[in-house]
């Protein structure tokens, strides 16, 4: 087993804080398009094997971090998700770790 599989999910997200992971950008769309983009980036994240990816909503009005946060929730492909703690992020970007293909 790696490294990388003993993580547990609060840590990948930790490491992918510091950057170098993959990341979709959802300013300027609407709650539909912003879910079609994330459930596509979701299925290339997991075909790819990457672990953890970055999905960044912006602030706004929490209108589309909350529809982000209950597909993300709901979601097959991911194990755990949180919003980002570093203070640049907060409030604008979710970490999500992907389940790893069997």
């Amino acid at each position: 087993m790696s490294e990388i599989d003993e993580q547990t999910p609060i840590q990948l997200m930790s490491v992918a804080e510091m950057g170098g992971c993959p990341e979709v950008d959802l300013h300027g769309k609407d709650v539909i398009d912003a879910e079609t983009t994330v459930e596509g980036f979701l299925s290339k994240a997991y075909r790819h094997g990457d672990s953890v990816v970055k999905i960044v909503h912006g602030k706004g009005t929490g209108t589309l971090q909350d529809a982000i946060r209950k597909l993300l929730r709901d979601h097959p492909l991911v194990v755990a998700s949180s919003g980002s703690s570093r203070m640049d992020e907060m409030g604008a970007v979710i970490y999500a770790v992907i389940r790893r293909a069997v």
